[in-house]
């Protein structure tokens, strides 16, 4: 038994070799690695391959890892890539010499209880991932363990519950593995973002209050012109034309100087509820006019450490960025609600136009707008704001179906 034992491990370390060398030089962004041509696709079929190629043999039973092949398709590739993988295990076991009727049947029960569980995988950290792929894993060893039991078979029951454990082991080493690195390269993308917004700050600081006084003076000055009675039609219109986009400019300029003067100091207790209430009364008549229905469900008594005003830009752009994401008759959902970890979650759903995941990638960065006069600064100073506060906004997108923007907001803490 000790020599098989040593045959597990050996395929230990070529998986464990395999997906490091993967994470180190071909590491793939998540979009990238749920398509079929991907390189993890490819690595996985390589470990595939060998594990089926080269079982260990004890008694009369074949152990490979071929699940731990099956289980990261569905996690890290995504539902292509699982049923693929799937595809391509039955192939390798019908050159392999296996019991195929007993192969696809299992597997293919295997894989649609993948499912729901990769659902639930991604909805943990780290430590709630490990913990239940490994209670999913552990279904295979268990109902062959009851099988083995009954067919008096006391020595490959040991075996097959010491191989489980090296094989539940080597999934948490791989969970880590691929987790640790996610997170390293969320931080380089943060790290990139932030030096974005402090070349923003700085260009903030020591620009917009120069551009602001002559801008001031061109305004007061075209006021004054358009109050002329000899002026044209046309000539009206160029100068209300030319104040408008003045005062566009302004509100780029406001939106810098936002940047730039982060207020932390001035934080005070708000009644969240009551600002949402507000902010879509604020937005109410511009929706009635696009033919838009704003549903809202928000929990009373949502209280959190900030500026009014800070929040309200953050609600009012988001709601707006919704209504003009819709072409025609639409609506918008907005609900907010605690959440157990101390945190109060904000939804704010459209049934617009949607973005694609190259769009997606990039919005929020400054100088980044799917509108055609948009600057991209609305929703960089929303991220700022709410990361000033503690929180983060996610946002989910489907070209056609709509947008989901979700605001976390760290609660008041009592006491």
């Amino acid at each position: 038994m000790w020599e098989s034992i040593q045959s597990m491990c050996l395929h230990v370390v070529f998986i464990l070799f395999t997906i490091l060398i993967y994470q180190v030089f071909f590491i793939e962004r998540e979009e990238k690695r749920k398509k079929i041509h991907s390189k993890f696709f490819l690595f996985m079929m390589i470990i595939l391959v060998f594990t089926m190629s080269q079982p260990v043999v004890y008694d009369i039973y074949k152990h490979d890892f071929k699940a731990v092949v099956i289980i990261l398709s569905f996690l890290y590739g995504g539902k292509r890539a699982g049923f693929m993988a799937f595809l391509a295990l039955l192939v390798t076991g019908y050159f392999t010499d296996q019991n195929m009727l007993v192969l696809a049947g299992n597997y293919s029960v295997y894989c649609l209880l993948l499912l729901p569980v990769t659902r639930l995988f991604h909805r943990y950290r780290i430590k709630g991932k490990v913990i239940v792929i490994s209670l999913f894993y552990m279904m295979i060893p268990i109902t062959r363990g009851i099988f083995l039991q009954i067919k008096g078979d006391h020595r490959q029951t040991i075996f097959e519950l010491s191989s489980s454990l090296i094989i539940v082991a080597t999934l948490i080493a791989i969970v880590y593995l691929i987790e640790n690195m996610n997170e390293q390269m969320e931080m380089k993308q943060e790290l990139i973002r932030t030096e974005k917004m402090n070349v923003v700050s700085q260009l903030a600081a020591s620009v917009a209050h120069e551009i602001r006084n002559p801008m001031t003076s061109v305004r007061g000055f075209m006021q004054l012109m358009q109050k002329e009675e000899n002026l044209t039609k046309e000539q009206h219109l160029y100068i209300s034309i030319s104040i408008e986009e003045l005062d566009r400019a302004q509100g780029i300029i406001n939106q810098y100087l936002a940047l730039a003067k982060p207020q932390t100091d001035q934080y005070e207790t708000i009644d969240l509820s009551s600002v949402i209430h507000q902010s879509i009364d604020v937005m109410y008549s511009y929706a009635i006019l696009n033919s838009i229905h704003i549903t809202q469900q928000v929990e009373s008594g949502l209280e959190i450490e900030g500026l009014k005003l800070e929040i309200q830009q953050v609600l009012i752009n988001i709601i707006k960025n919704a209504i003009e994401a819709i072409k025609s008759e639409g609506e918008i959902w907005i609900s907010a609600a605690k959440q157990s970890d101390g945190y109060v979650s904000i939804q704010i759903k459209d049934n617009g136009v949607g973005m694609t995941e190259t769009q997606l990638k990039k919005i929020g960065s400054p100088y980044y707008s799917t509108k055609e006069k948009g600057t991209g600064l609305g929703l960089t100073v929303c991220h700022q704001i709410v990361k000033q506060m503690g929180g983060n906004i996610m946002i989910k997108s489907e070209l056609q179906k709509g947008t989901c923007f979700t605001i976390h907001l760290p609660l008041k803490k009592q006491g």
